[in-house]
């Protein structure tokens, strides 16, 4: 699909990992039909692998990771489709980059078994979501395109 366009963030968002990366512009993905987005400004931290999987599975910036991750990403914070839904776009669309059936299936599996701790939005989150809307809204852009 589309180019990601990011740019690695100094000073990330206290519901963030040390390293972040900050999209420059929107990033379109499709889903059951439909074009979707996430907005530029937001950040993430890349796939949610554990340091001791890195010689497996590869490190959380992996190329053909980054797509499918940054949307993961997005979707665990709006909850705009269900979680279930959400896991079957990232193998998906790991798939569509190039990453192996039997590693993307152990990635989704992986997502699927340790993903409900970060599915549901502690203050933090809900304080950058807050924070995300001031900055498209600003920025001129209407909220309700990203699902916010």
């Amino acid at each position: 699909m589309d180019t990601l366009n990011l740019r690695p963030v100094l000073e990330t968002h206290s519901n963030k990992l040390e390293t972040a990366y900050e999209l420059i512009e929107d990033f379109p993905y499709e889903h059951e039909g439909k074009i979707h987005w996430v907005p530029k400004y937001f950040q993430y931290d890349g796939a949610s692998i554990p340091s001791l999987a890195y010689y497996l599975v590869g490190t959380p910036f992996s190329p053909r990771y980054m797509k499918a991750a940054l949307v993961h990403d997005w979707l665990y914070h709006t909850h705009e489709i269900q979680r279930e839904s959400a896991d079957t776009l990232f193998y998906r669309m790991l798939c569509d980059a190039g990453v192996g059936s039997t590693k993307a299936s152990l990635m989704k599996v992986a997502v699927e078994k340790f993903g409900r701790w970060y599915w549901h939005n502690d203050a933090d989150d809900e304080a950058y979501k807050a924070e995300l809307t001031d900055k498209i809204i600003n920025d001129g852009r209407e909220p309700s395109v990203y699902g916010l």
